[in-house]
């Protein structure tokens, strides 16, 4: 009788201790965690990293085990292109860590209040190998986030390394839109045959507009941009009704990729078609021309693989 409750002790001292570590892992989080400090050493180290300058409004603990900044501004060192967030959540998951998986999650909430919400897995052991640092399972979903503030920002910084044919283009572009639909990857590392997932993906109230006091280019207003595909059998295939039409640009996607282990000899066969009509043809003909079309448009072929892919121009 003495053996039977000896067991049954131990394990509940097993658990008392474990449950009395992880409340007071928790209450020194949630309560007397530095967060000022973690504030100014990770606003320093991202500006210093990415040359942006970088400012928060307040940090601090998010539930159960992750980090929430307020007030979320970030611009170029000229302060040209800018990008808010009402609030941006990173957390980590913590049932995935009982079976051996860790799951980050990203919560941003841009100024209008629009939401985008991203998660990767990663096996436990992979990261601490840190090795073969692809996730097994990706999920983007957003709804109504406005995306046009950061791909103006992006353009902007890209624009300094840029060619210099281009170079001036990208610092004049001013993109808004809106973006929602969700997506959703589960790679099989191991196996890519076993991977699945469809993205579909659109972006609402987008236009394009240039300001070039020297070119007369119309605003762009986008009737459609949809971007659909499906990955199955370890083959991702673009849905042919994905595309990104304006009045005066059309933009088509097709082709696909096969997915191999490992992922950078993966196969390629894409195409993006693009055709330029009015005051973008008479403006910008020329460069469809210099990458190989014609002053109407360009198709443009990427094939090879992951690793090392192969760019060719031609004209549609």
């Amino acid at each position: 009788m003495s053996e039977e409750v000896q067991p049954k002790k131990s394990y509940f001292r097993w658990l008392w201790y474990t449950g009395l570590f992880l409340v007071s892992f928790l209450i020194f989080f949630l309560f007397t965690f530095p967060y000022g400090v973690v504030k100014e050493a990770a606003v320093g180290e991202l500006a210093q990293m990415t040359g942006l300058n970088i400012r928060v409004k307040e940090i601090g603990p998010s539930f159960p085990l992750g980090i929430d900044a307020e007030g979320l501004k970030i611009s170029t060192q000229d302060s040209m292109a800018q990008v808010e967030f009402l609030s941006a959540d990173v957390t980590v998951s913590i049932l995935p860590l009982l079976i051996g998986r860790v799951t980050a999650n990203v919560e941003l909430v841009s100024k209008n209040k629009g939401v985008l919400e991203a998660s990767a897995t990663f096996g436990l052991l992979q990261l601490i190998m840190q090795k073969d640092m692809i996730p097994s399972h990706i999920i983007l979903e957003s709804k109504d986030f406005e995306l046009g503030p950061l791909v103006t920002l992006m353009l902007r910084e890209k624009s300094k390394t840029a060619n210099d044919m281009v170079k001036d283009l990208m610092t004049q572009i001013t993109f808004l839109g809106n973006l929602s639909g969700k997506a959703e990857m589960k790679l099989g590392t191991s196996d890519p045959i076993q991977s699945a997932g469809t993205v579909d993906l659109q972006l609402k109230k987008a236009t394009l507009d240039l300001n070039n006091p020297n070119l007369v280019v119309a605003r762009q207003n986008f009737e459609k941009a949809l971007v659909k595909g499906e990955l199955k059998n370890g083959k991702l295939s673009i849905d042919p009704n994905s595309a990104l039409n304006s009045q005066e640009l059309k933009v088509a996607f097709k082709g696909n990729s096969v997915l191999r282990n490992p992922f950078e000899t993966s196969l390629l066969d894409f195409v993006i078609a693009i055709k330029l009509e009015g005051t973008l043809k008479d403006n910008f003909g020329f460069i469809m021309s210099v990458i190989g079309g014609n002053e109407s448009g360009v198709n443009y072929t990427i094939n090879g693989n992951l690793g090392r892919p192969n760019f060719q121009g031609s004209a549609n």
